[in-house]
């Protein structure tokens, strides 16, 4: 077994050659492309993957929905680990993807991130429950209850992207 990774060239040209038996042109997108196929993917609302760590270096992976505004990704919390983690520190990864077990159904966007925490005595807060509002009203028409939290029980973490990597295989991006 080799204990080496493959160089970023070595990578590309296993890349290259995976697209050209599949037959799919490989794309090189301008920044706007790109950024439009990423929010474009960002719009369909999966569930997002929120890695965060604390001083302690323990990671910790959250399964929440989030929604976006661009490529700003905002999600609802009513607490947890994760909230500690931000408090020590605000780095943070997310990871979208699917995939429908074919080379060309996988596609994903990995994201590093800046996470700010917001509650409801910030503005930023309101901007953040105005979006989730379809949401938390397509829960309210399925339970047919209104839901009502108590004042400071829920936040809304900000994550501004630092980095992004996506692929599309059927895309060749």
């Amino acid at each position: 077994m080799s204990d080496r990774e493959l160089t970023p060239e070595e990578l590309q040209r296993v890349n290259e050659e995976m697209h050209a038996k599949a037959g799919v042109e490989m794309k090189q997108l301008s920044k706007e492309e790109l950024e439009a196929e990423i929010i474009s993917y960002l719009d369909k609302k999966q569930a997002v993957c929120l890695g965060t760590c604390g001083a302690d270096g323990v990671p910790r992976i959250s399964v929440t929905d989030y929604v976006n505004d661009g490529l700003t990704i905002y999600i609802y919390t009513e607490g947890g680990k994760k909230l500690d983690n931000l408090r020590e520190n605000k780095q943070v990864a997310l990871g979208l993807g699917n995939s429908g077990r074919t080379w060309r159904s996988v596609r994903g966007v990995n994201i590093q991130g800046m996470a700010d925490v917001f509650t409801d005595d910030d503005p930023e807060y309101e901007v953040g429950m105005k979006l989730f509002k379809p949401v938390f009203e397509a829960i309210e028409k399925e339970l047919g209850v209104k839901i009502d939290f108590p004042k400071g029980m829920r936040r809304i973490i900000r994550v501004t992207p630092t980095k992004m990597v996506y692929y599309h295989n059927a895309k060749g991006i």
